[in-house]
C-alpha cells in the first residue's frame, strides 16, 4: 500500500483523496543526419528547459525531445534545435 493510499481509505462511492494535476508536455521531433557529439550539443542548447525525454533513434535517424511546463516559447526551442549541426526539419506539438 502506498503512502498516498493510506491518507484516506477509498470506498466505492468516495472521491479520490488526492488529485494529480495534468502535466503540460511539448514534443519536438527532428530528422538527424549526423550523430557524433549530437547529444552534447543538444544538452547545451536545452539547458534552461525542463527536458523529460531525449531519445535518439539511430535506426530511423530521428530525434525526440519532450519538454515539460507551460509559459515557454516552443518556437524558440525549435529554433535552438534547428541551429544544431546535424539536426534537420524540427517540428513540435
Amino acid at each position: 500500500m502506498t503512502a498516498l493510499a493510506t491518507l484516506a481509505p477509498r470506498t466505492a462511492d468516495a472521491a479520490p483523496a488526492y488529485v494529480v494535476p495534468e502535466r503540460v508536455l511539448t514534443v519536438f521531433t527532428a530528422q538527424v543526419v549526423e550523430t557524433r557529439g549530437l547529444l552534447a550539443r543538444i544538452a547545451v542548447q536545452l539547458n534552461p528547459y525542463d527536458v523529460r525525454e531525449l531519445k535518439l533513434c539511430l535506426e530511423t535517424c530521428t530525434l525526440r525531445v519532450v519538454v515539460e511546463g507551460a509559459g515557454f516559447d516552443a518556437g524558440r526551442v525549435a529554433a535552438r534545435l534547428d541551429k544544431i549541426v546535424g539536426v534537420l526539419e524540427v517540428s513540435y506539438s
